[in-house]
């Protein structure tokens, strides 16, 4: 290490410190794991390189909630996601879809163009309006790797008490026994160390019928 390595790494890290202080709550403010990683690089955990490195060989993902069109009907939805398997495995994709009182949640995870592609066909698709997205930007792995679309239906209040606490970056105070909810509060960081203690299982596969419609999700 030279001489002058020490000092131009005190500047590079105030630098950071800066440009996240003044990004903070605006569209330019860093995603949530390249904060993190920034956070790490800060207090020396890791090096430039390291985080460059990481951020390399993260996964991309969009993480969203929407209102589902009137009228639409739950075999309809389960048609939906039979079609979104497919299509999914054909593109190197993962995540999870609930439903829940009208209302969707939805993960997609991947290659960052192919998931924004999709993303962009699924803000346009008529059978669900007032898409909102809750979170986008890399991570550290993939957190439905084993599936090409979970999905399951949830109670309202616990999805609502789910979203609001990665809304608000709130650990989610209560036990959440749903195996879908408990994966997505772990990709968020939201577990608590009550919770922390009881691992997750793995939501049982849904047999759903062949698709009746076509699909973009």
């Amino acid at each position: 290490m030279s001489d002058h390595s020490v000092p131009n790494e005190a500047v590079r890290r105030r630098a950071v410190a800066s440009i996240i202080r003044f990004t903070a709550g605006t569209p330019l403010a860093p995603p949530r794991y390249e904060r993190q990683l920034l956070a790490r690089y800060q207090v020396g955990e890791l090096s430039i390189d390291q985080v460059l490195a990481l951020l390399d060989t993260s996964t991309y993902h969009v993480f969203y909630r929407s209102q589902a069109a009137p009228g639409l009907a739950l075999p309809d939805i389960e048609a939906l996601v039979d079609w979104s398997r497919h299509y999914n495995a054909q593109h190197q994709l993962t995540g999870l879809l609930l439903y829940s009182s009208e209302q969707f949640v939805q993960v997609v995870e991947g290659e960052e163009a192919v998931v924004r592609a999709l993303f962009a066909r699924i803000q346009q698709d008529t059978r669900h309006q007032q898409v909102v997205t809750l979170s986008e930007g890399p991570g550290p792995q993939r957190w439905f790797a084993e599936w090409s679309m979970a999905w399951g239906l949830v109670e309202p209040l616990v999805l609502e008490q789910v979203l609001g606490a990665v809304q608000t970056q709130a650990t989610v105070p209560e036990l959440i026994t749903d195996p879908h909810l408990q994966t997505l509060i772990r990709a968020f960081h939201l577990v608590d160390p009550e919770l922390a203690r009881f691992p997750a299982r793995r939501p049982p596969r849904s047999r759903l019928p062949k698709p009746a419609l076509g699909g973009v999700w």
